[in-house]
């Protein structure tokens, strides 16, 4: 799958939304989507997961990923793999954590449907899975967090709203909601 976005992490006081979500334990294996520089990973085996695999199309953020997992000593824990998330199996995960953009969701469907185990759970972070209904939803400063359970339950309805027109929203009017520093 093409790079449909540059390297956007998430913010690091939203991360704990994944695992609202998706609460861990050591049986887990977690994979992030697109894993940047590693920081879902790091926060999933904190949160007791068992083993977490990144993958991520760009070497240099894989490298950086890979030194981080060395100095806190986590390199038998965790795995980082530079390319194609579709070339890559993901039948040995339990936990999917993905930050990507619609366009992307919406071609991992089939690959989540297929590669998957009954009971696992996919978590997204802005970008709702099209035609699938969340188990769960959260909201962190306006941006929302889905969890679907595989296999995941079909929508009945048709969204069309535009999530990061959504998020966009949100932004401008919190941020006319503030008071001005005038200084």
């Amino acid at each position: 799958m093409p790079s449909f976005v540059g390297f956007i992490p998430t913010q690091n006081d939203h991360v704990d939304a994944f695992f609202e979500l998706a609460p861990l334990s050591r049986s887990d294996v977690v994979y992030d989507l697109g894993s940047g520089d590693g920081r879902l990973l790091y926060a999933a085996l904190e949160k007791g997961a068992g083993r977490a695999v990144g993958i991520e199309l760009n070497p240099d953020l894989v490298g950086k990923a890979n030194t981080i997992a060395k100095s806190k000593s986590l390199q038998d824990k965790i795995t980082f793999l530079t390319g194609d998330i579709m070339e890559f199996s993901l039948s040995d995960a339990s936990v999917v954590l993905c930050y990507l953009s619609h366009y992307a969701s919406s071609a991992l469907k089939l690959k989540l449907i297929w590669e998957l185990s009954p009971g696992s759970r996919v978590v997204m972070e802005m970008f709702p899975v099209p035609g699938w209904k969340p188990s769960k939803t959260t909201c962190r400063e306006g941006k929302q967090f889905y969890l679907y359970n595989m296999p995941p339950e079909i929508s009945d309805e048709n969204d069309v709203r535009d999530p990061l027109l959504d998020y966009l929203n949100y932004r401008s009017t919190s941020k006319k909601d503030k008071p001005h520093n005038k200084g």
